[in-house]
């Protein structure tokens, strides 16, 4: 039986291959350094105090945030570490929408 068509062009089809992280720039020395940086620091999750830090969250302010200030988004000390489920959580409540959606000040 034959694949259904897809609703979506090609480009934001969800059945495509998702890009590694290796070509959205996570394995860069500099991301490592950052998320080692923050890990090392941070070994529990800093928001519920119970699991141990698996991810390392741009705070107090994001990504986008340091790069428009012109700050360095790479510096351990503009992070926290989080557990899986809370930087879910916190991503979700500060970028409603998705990352996409652009900033929301």
């Amino acid at each position: 039986m034959a694949a259904p068509p897809a609703s979506k062009c090609a480009a934001h089809d969800k059945r495509r291959p998702r890009r590694s992280a290796s070509s959205k720039g996570y394995n860069a020395e500099h991301v490592q350094r950052f998320r080692a940086g923050v890990l090392e620091r941070d070994p529990v999750c800093v928001v519920c105090v119970r699991a141990p830090s698996t991810q390392a969250d741009h705070y107090p302010l994001s990504k986008r945030e340091l790069q428009a200030r012109g700050l360095d988004e790479h510096d351990p000390r503009r992070g926290r570490g989080l557990c899986a489920p809370c930087h879910s959580r916190e991503t979700a409540r500060h970028q409603p929408g998705g990352w996409n959606a652009g900033p929301r000040y």
